[in-house]
Order: C-alpha cells, then sequence, then structure tokens
C-alpha cells in the first residue's frame, strides 16, 4: 500500500478510548459506570472494554528482564494488551476496592505495565473509576499515583458506594462524576481529532442508564 494513503488512514482514526476492569463480575458497579462512561464516548470516538477476568494477567516476578530488553518474558494476556496501551489516546481503569485498596487482577495489570514507565505512555490521558461498600481506603490514591507515575495526565476520577450488582443507580453522585468524565474526555479528546484535522464535536452522546446485564 502507497505510504501515503497509510498515513491518511491512520489520521482518519478517531481517538481511542480503552477501558479496562478489574472486578471479578461483569455485572459489577464499577463496571457499570466504566460503561456508561464509554457509551457517552461512543459515536465519536472509538472504544473498547477490556475484561482482566477474561486474560490471564500474572504478577510481576521482579526479574526485571524487562530492564533489559525493554519487553516483558511473562507469557500471558498481556502481550495483547501492551499494542492496546500503547494504541490508546484515554485510557480508563474500573475497579471495586477491596480490603481498603483494589482488585487483585487490576494491581496485577498495573504491575505488569513495568515496561512502559519510561515515557511509551507519556501525554495520554487517563482516569479511574473506583465502588466500593463504605470505606474506599487508598484505592484511588493507588490509581492515580500509578498514572502519574507514568507520565500520564490525570482526570478527575469516579467514585460510587455500591456493593450488590445495580446498586450504583442509587448513588446520583457518581453517576454524575461518570457523565463529567465523559465531558471532559470529550473535550481532551476533541483536541486530537482538531490535529488530526478531522471534525471536532465536545458534545457527548446520550448517556444510557446503568443497567445490569
Amino acid at each position: 500500500m502507497d505510504e501515503k494513503v497509510q498515513v491518511k488512514q491512520a489520521q482518519s482514526n478517531p481517538p481511542l478510548v480503552l477501558g479496562i476492569t478489574g472486578s471479578a463480575r461483569k455485572q459489577g458497579n464499577s463496571t457499570a459506570l466504566l460503561r456508561r462512561v464509554l457509551n457517552g464516548l461512543n459515536g465519536q470516538f472509538r472504544t473498547e472494554l477490556v475484561f482482566l477476568a477474561d486474560i490471564e494477567v500474572n504478577p510481576c516476578t521482579g526479574c526485571h528482564y524487562c530492564e533489559r530488553r525493554g519487553t516483558c518474558c511473562i507469557e500471558d494476556g498481556m502481550a495483547a494488551l501492551y499494542p492496546k496501551l500503547l494504541e490508546a489516546d484515554a485510557i480508563l481503569l474500573a475497579s471495586p476496592a477491596y480490603m481498603g485498596g483494589i482488585a487483585s487482577r487490576m494491581q496485577a495489570f498495573m504491575e505488569r505495565t513495568w515496561p512502559l514507565r519510561k515515557g511509551q505512555l507519556r501525554n495520554k490521558i487517563a482516569s479511574y473509576i473506583v465502588t466500593g461498600r463504605r470505606r474506599i481506603g487508598m484505592a484511588t490514591g493507588v490509581m492515580s499515583e500509578y498514572f502519574t507515575r507514568l507520565g500520564i495526565t490525570v482526570l478527575p476520577g469516579v467514585l460510587g458506594y455500591a456493593f450488590e450488582p445495580g446498586m450504583i443507580e442509587k448513588d446520583p453522585e457518581a453517576l454524575a462524576q461518570a457523565d463529567a468524565l465523559v465531558r471532559q474526555c470529550c473535550e481532551r479528546l476533541s483536541l486530537i481529532k482538531h490535529e488530526q484535522g478531522q471534525d471536532v464535536d465536545t458534545r457527548p452522546q446520550t448517556i444510557p442508564a446503568v443497567q445490569e446485564e
């Protein structure tokens, strides 16, 4: 294919928003809020939802292989996630709060992005979604610090209080925060579209009510 055609096609691709959820429940509350945000962005941006529960992601072994080679030597599902993280313009992480921290799947995923800590994700935008029954603990702080260490611009996150699936619908503040995140993502990502010479529309799509699967 002609190189000029390839460049034109690459520029015509709308920005990609990658949503990753660490919940063990696909119908869980943190995932429901993530779906709400992605649904609000879908249409003018590309969106993709990844369930860590469907992927084998082993914890970091601290072998320092990536220090020498620049890649991780563990052969599992992370191999497919590294390219998605590099391609994404925005990264949204969602997790329930367990024992004052984040879900173990999300923690393992975050540890395994160690090979990308040297600026590969710099200048992307990101945010977090955390839900819990009562005491959230350090979950939001851990995720915010994670983005900061990678050089990613962190947008205000979403914090919800819920326990059983569907309960997040009764938290109007969490829903409002999710809608606010949609608007902020639209504004930031539209700047990327403008730089690519695409039509700019900062209006979020109609956001459906949160529903259980």
